[in-house]
């Protein structure tokens, strides 16, 4: 069946013409005005409809899917082959009818990526660091910052009656490709028309931003094409004029032997705005073997014929035949062995580059280091000369290439020549929210790392795993606290500081600190209970939760709490709360303690009296009612607690911030720190207790962090493990021993990554684990610098930050 040309898109996706207002029809003709039709015509393809399937020509559809990245270069050995044999599964799926593009666009990141990560000045004071943290930022990206940012896209094109049939075909295609990359945890994704758009005006235009919508198209009654051409191309014989751009097309002309996987990297380092292109078409497997056969006989015959020739005149076989010919009939032997032994399909395929330079200087500079790429891994490139129009299109992500077979573009590949073009280098981790943090640069791709662990991440809660010395109490202060306090000014940051690590920040950003320790005027009410209307029912019972908590104060005071004092805690504490519900106020520790003396069980006079000391005597800096007001910035001290009581006061402190969370649920973000976890782990009930408020608290708006360099303590507990198991975010500092083998097998690290934190670059260098991403980062603060005077440890200081 005949198909008609798919001419402008003037009708809706259903066919109908919709009925188009007056404004539209004004914007209709502003968008005549703005866009020519002069270069639409280089453009070779039909038309893109609204769901991003394309019309090229004739018989011919496709369709383009954005291509995520995995880590390759820091994967090891045997994931590297699982990648590329998952890649080499889903190319072999395709048939004779498709043709594979791989499009990769190695493209400068846009001029206001350093603003989106800086710091707006505020009129609190505290500029002078916002300045020298921008400082930082733009002093990075002027020297190291490699300022690219790698895109990939695959468009795969089928040969069908109508659309229907090509939606089907496309979609099984897809479907294959989706299990293979995911199976290797790359992302595979369908672009409709609008993001296909955006790719073509990126090359064409220099604008990946194409603000486009499809009822713009209506309103215009203008084609796809209006909107991405560019005004002015003129192509000479080795190269072209865009605009006011010169561009070329270059081509793989001889390949080595053996390719290796790291041409594609080594071009995208070479540091210019470029478009790598793999285009490949399946031979049909078996014309592969007819085509191998028929070479083959023709070569065997001309062989036979010499030999014959060479005996007439006395000449030995092996000298008439030639090496020529030896080496023909040996290389059709390997062909056949790749399609019939190994799995292998016969491909024509090419590979090109184009990039685009402000004169033709700069052009010829470009050719030169594209060339000297090329040259590192045996590959010769050159200009495709007369070619330029159509390697252009064969650049474009339409699906078929349009260079001249004849001209000998194409080459034959197997399926092993094309997986070994591997897309993947190294992730990043870039966040696009506007209250994104800066964490450094990643050491593989120099790129910035950039995060917003409330909106990127699906739980925000995280670890910093750092051994003595790592770098750890700078690398919290430096990465966490005060950009939180300087960026995300809205939001509320609480330290628990068991050391007094966090005075001079403190006292720096006007904390309000709370120092708990036996004399102290500062009183938190143990007793106290959170809102009960803004509690969830999932929540369960707050006074069950306080029973816990006066567990856990028993298991600090007695060698051992019996099931019998377990019940009598349980029943005190809730008649407690009976008895003090219609009083006006929370009752207090006090107030507890007289119930406990009133049971009749001996072992309550016993808890009674191993408690007096904390209820009315010395110790009693849990029994009054509370006289603290949470500030923005708070850091609880409890650096002068020993003993029994210091592991109990911590648990009374997150039960106090469990109760202010919840109390400003919805007012604002609550940012929560809990230095030397280790202390919330001695524990069976400490540790369920900790873990269980932890998880809590993200449901109300808090982001809680843990940080220890005893990791071995969190290892040792179900709790522990269950609470790393389920942060998102991790900074893993260095680590020793067993140690990083458990945490490389539980965030399944690589050796290649695994050496960041045994043999980390300097002290407070590493691993950031975001989700499913890991990058290894670096994030040095300048000697001099006001930052630095402030947050740098001896150790720190001497490390050479």
């Amino acid at each position: 069946m005949a198909i008609l040309p798919f001419r402008k898109q003037k009708m809706s996706t259903n066919g109908i013409k919709p009925t188009l207002t007056q404004e539209e029809l004004e914007r209709g003709k502003q968008l005549q005005k703005a866009l020519k039709k002069s270069t639409q015509n280089t453009i070779k393809y039909t038309s893109l409809f609204e769901d991003g399937l394309m019309h090229i020509t004739g018989r011919e559809f496709s369709r383009t899917y954005a291509l995520g990245d995995a880590n390759y270069i820091t994967a090891s050995d045997d994931e590297k082959s699982d990648i590329i044999d998952y890649y080499a599964d889903a190319l072999n799926v395709l048939d004779s009818d498709n043709t594979y593009q791989l499009t990769v666009i190695n493209r400068p990141l846009p001029d206001n990526a350093v603003e989106q990560i800086s710091y707006d000045r505020v009129n609190d004071g505290f500029n002078d660091y916002r300045d020298e943290y921008n400082k930082i930022i733009k002093d990075r990206f002027d020297k190291e910052q490699n300022n690219f940012e790698v895109k990939k896209f695959v468009t795969v094109s089928t040969i069908a009656e109508d659309r229907k049939m090509a939606y089907r075909r496309l979609n099984d295609v897809e479907n294959n490709f989706t299990a293979q990359f995911q199976a290797v945890d790359v992302d595979f994704k369908v672009l409709n028309g609008s993001e296909r758009l955006n790719i073509f005006s990126d090359i064409l235009r220099g604008n990946p931003y194409l603000n486009l919508d499809y009822r713009d198209l209506i309103r215009s009654g203008l084609g796809t094409k209006s909107f991405i051409a560019p005004g002015s191309i003129w192509f000479q014989p080795k190269m072209m004029k865009i605009d006011n751009q010169f561009g070329r097309v270059m081509f793989v002309r001889n390949y080595p032997n053996f390719l290796n996987d790291r041409l594609i990297k080594s071009l995208v380092d070479v540091g210019i705005e470029l478009v790598i292109n793999v285009l490949a078409r399946p031979y049909d497997v078996g014309e592969s073997l007819k085509k191998i056969n028929n070479a083959e006989a023709a070569i065997k015959m001309d062989m036979v014929k010499s030999q014959k020739a060479g005996a007439r005149d006395g000449i030995s076989q092996e000298l008439a035949t030639g090496g020529v010919a030896a080496e023909l009939a040996e290389e059709a032997e390997v062909w056949k062995s790749e399609i019939q032994d190994n799995d292998q399909k016969i491909y024509s395929g090419i590979f090109t580059v184009f990039f685009k330079a402000d004169s033709e200087e700069e052009l010829e500079d470009f050719t030169s280091r594209v060339k000297a790429a090329g040259r590192k891994h045996g590959a010769e490139f050159d200009v495709a000369s007369y070619q330029q129009e159509n390697g252009l299109n064969s650049t474009l992500p339409i699906g078929i290439p349009f260079l001249e077979v004849k001209q000998n573009y194409m080459r034959d590949m197997t399926t092993s020549n094309i997986v070994t073009q591997v897309p993947f280098t190294n992730v990043d981790l870039q966040s696009k929210s506007p209250w994104a943090v800066y964490y450094g640069q990643n050491q593989l791709s120099h790129n910035s790392i950039t995060l917003d662990r409330q909106r990127d991440l699906n739980t925000p809660s995280g670890v910093i795993l750092g051994s003595s010395g790592s770098g750890k109490s700078v690398t919290v202060k430096s990465m966490e606290v005060i950009p939180t306090l300087l960026k995300n000014i809205y939001d509320r940051v609480i330290i628990v500081d068991p050391e007094d690590e966090y005075s001079d920040i403190g006292r720096e950003f006007g904390a309000q600190m709370i120092d708990i320790y036996p004399g102290s005027q500062t009183h938190l009410n143990l007793l106290d209970l959170p809102d009960m209307d803004k509690l969830d029912a999932e929540d369960g019972d707050p006074i069950a939760q306080k029973s816990s908590l006066l567990i856990g104060f028993f298991e600090n005071v007695l060698t051992e709490v019996t099931d019998a004092q377990v019940s009598i805690i349980d029943r005190v504490t809730h008649l407690t709360y009976e008895r003090f519900q219609d009083k006006g106020r929370m009752p207090t520790l006090k107030d507890w303690h007289d119930i406990m003396l009133d049971q009749p069980e001996q072992e309550a006079r016993d808890m009674a009296i191993a408690s007096e000391t904390y209820a009315k005597g010395s110790q009693d800096i849990f029994s009054y009612e509370t006289n603290v007001d949470i500030d923005r910035f708070v850091i609880f001290n409890l650096k002068k607690l020993d003993g029994k009581l210091k592991p109990f006061a911590l648990m009374v402190v997150q039960d106090y911030i469990w109760n202010m969370v919840v109390n400003n649920q919805g007012k604002f973000t609550t940012r929560i720190y809990f230095d030397e976890m280790q202390n919330q782990f001695q524990t069976d009930n400490q540790a369920l207790f900790f873990t269980n408020l932890y998880a809590r608290v993200r449901k109300y708006g808090a982001i809680p962090t843990g940080i220890t360099q005893n990791v071995e303590t969190l290892l040792d507990r179900t709790e522990g493990r269950k609470l790393l198991n389920n942060s998102e975010f991790v900074v893993l500092l260095k680590q020793k021993g067993s140690d990083a083998r458990e945490l490389a097998a539980m965030y399944e690290l690589t050796e290649s990554q695994l050496r960041y934190v045994t043999k980390p670059k300097a002290k407070g260098t590493g691993l950031i684990i975001a989700g499913g991403t890991v990058v290894p980062f670096e994030n040095p603060i300048p000697r001099t610098t006001k930052l630095f005077k402030l947050i740098a440890t001896d150790a720190y200081s001497e490390a050479g930050a």
